[in-house]
């Protein structure tokens, strides 16, 4: 099998290097969307769409959008830099520390517990291929319609 040109593992990218390679996509992306103005622009002169034109430069919306452009930056960048605090905070507080563990498996018996159900009945169940089962409002067990096994057809 031929070797992709390009090899992608961001795994062994360090975290600057990360940062860095969003960073200049956002860049590029931003620009890329700078370069489609113009095309859009003349769509929207052909369709006659006068009336962004009408409230940006006529009625001076431009200077109140760079106020509030400003504000907004500004929040975002406070909220910005409190999650990014928060983050590094649990970074530096959970490092190293693995606190999740795997909920042990139920057993057998404590299944068939559970469903009301004889062990002998719980064990062909559990090796059945299809099962069929109908539950009531509570979710307990109410019938058992069908099963079928992968050799042989059996029904209770």
């Amino acid at each position: 099998m031929k070797q992709p040109l390009i090899i992608e593992s961001p795994s062994l990218q360090t975290l600057r290097q990360r940062y860095t390679y969003a960073a200049l996509t956002l860049l590029f992306w931003v620009f890329w969307f700078y370069l489609w103005i113009p095309v859009i622009s003349l769509i929207a002169w052909v369709l006659g769409i006068e009336t962004f034109y009408d409230q940006m430069v006529i009625q001076a919306g431009l200077e109140a959008l760079k106020e509030l452009l400003g504000f907004y930056t500004t929040v975002i960048m406070a909220l910005g830099g409190a999650l990014a605090s928060w983050a590094l905070y649990n970074q530096i507080r959970f490092r190293g520390k693995e606190r999740r563990t795997q909920q042990p498996l139920a057993g057998e018996d404590e299944i068939a517990r559970f469903f009301a159900l004889e062990a002998a009945l719980m064990k062909r169940l559990q090796q059945a291929k299809f099962i069929e089962l109908d539950h009531d409002e509570d979710g307990q067990l109410k019938t058992i319609k069908s099963w079928r096994h992968v050799n042989k057809e059996e029904q209770p």
